[in-house]
């Protein structure tokens, strides 16, 4: 009740607690509820702490981008049809758009917008001038988070499936269009997506947060980090202006774990410097971590595992296959 009082009060003032210094892009993360307001967490050590209410007036979605000097937050309208964005000085501005949107994401100056329809759903690019239609769906839908998380090169993630509770993808998409798409099932109720550090998470209503692993052509979720927020409607992150190897990146590369199959022990290759390795089953659980290029699964079960580096503030995801003597 505290948070919503203050908010209010900023609100009424045309004042905000938010400021373009009172963000860490390594750490920090908001949340709005369906009261627009919006929320600042931070996570360290997959441990989240804050909640404060730092701003009101928005709409359902969040992001926050726009010029690397000065990014901000957009959001969607209630009262107006088109993009809202906070201006310092000004407090929410509309920019009127021909269309709804709803969730929203993006990098930057790369936003991506859903359109929502009974049978036809819509993927809607902007550049803060105009916008065009990357992707019409017809017989998919927009599944599971229902929302865009868009990484530091500027492509869109996008949870897609038959029907809107039942996610079977996540597609992967530029201003160009379609570039990847990688299979995945869950069956939680998601809520948001948003990028950190280069790792992809997405929201739950089940006091949780999930990585998203991605393994050759498919992806699962990481073991879930503790988030007792179930109030929100989306979510959005600060990022890094520069463009990072993202996840997309650390497939499609010739680096090799050796051996693999393995009975137990494999090795990293040796060019790995000031690394941090995390070792996950095929459930997505998080089973060990260490700085050792030699690895070794003896105690573990035969199955598939992967294998996440990260090496120089880029992110490596391997799959190694255990199998018995």
């Amino acid at each position: 009740m505290k948070k919503i009082l203050l908010a209010a009060l900023l609100f009424i003032n045309g004042l905000t607690a938010f400021s373009q210094t009172a963000y860490n892009c390594a750490t920090d993360f908001w949340t709005i509820t369906s009261d627009g307001f919006i929320q600042q967490w931070s996570m360290v050590n997959r441990t989240i702490t804050g909640g404060d209410t730092i701003l009101s007036g928005g709409g359902t979605s969040l992001s926050f981008c726009g010029d690397s000097s000065a990014p901000t937050f957009f959001s969607n309208s209630y009262t107006q049809v088109g993009i809202i964005y906070y201006d310092q000085d000004s407090g929410w501005i509309n920019i009127p758009r021909n269309h709804v949107v709803n969730n929203n994401g993006c990098h930057k100056n790369d936003h991506f917008y859903m359109l929502e329809g009974a049978v036809i759903q819509v993927i809607k690019y902007w550049d803060g001038q105009k916008s065009i239609t990357i992707d019409s769906l017809n017989g998919e839908f927009f599944a599971g988070t229902h929302d865009i998380a868009v990484d530091t090169a500027g492509r869109a993630w996008v949870f897609m499936g038959a029907a809107p509770s039942n996610v079977d993808s996540v597609k992967v998409y530029t201003r160009n269009g379609k570039i990847a798409s990688y299979d995945i099932s869950f069956n939680i109720t998601a809520i948001g997506s948003f990028f950190l550090n280069d790792t992809l998470y997405i929201g739950s209503d089940q006091d949780s947060i999930y990585p998203v692993l991605i393994v050759g052509n498919s992806a699962l979720l990481g073991e879930s980090i503790y988030f007792a927020s179930a109030t929100f409607t989306d979510m959005a992150s600060c990022q890094r202006n520069e463009v990072t190897n993202t996840i997309v990146e650390s497939q499609v590369n010739d680096i090799k774990l050796f051996p693999n199959p393995t009975s137990g022990k494999f090795s990293l290759p040796t060019i790995f410097e000031d690394f941090f390795i995390s070792i996950y089953n095929s459930d997505g659980n998080l089973i060990t971590t260490n700085r050792s290029l030699n690895q070794d699964l003896n105690n573990y079960a035969d199955g598939v595992y992967i294998i996440q580096v990260e090496n120089k503030n880029v992110i490596h995801q391997y799959k190694v296959v255990k199998l018995g003597n």
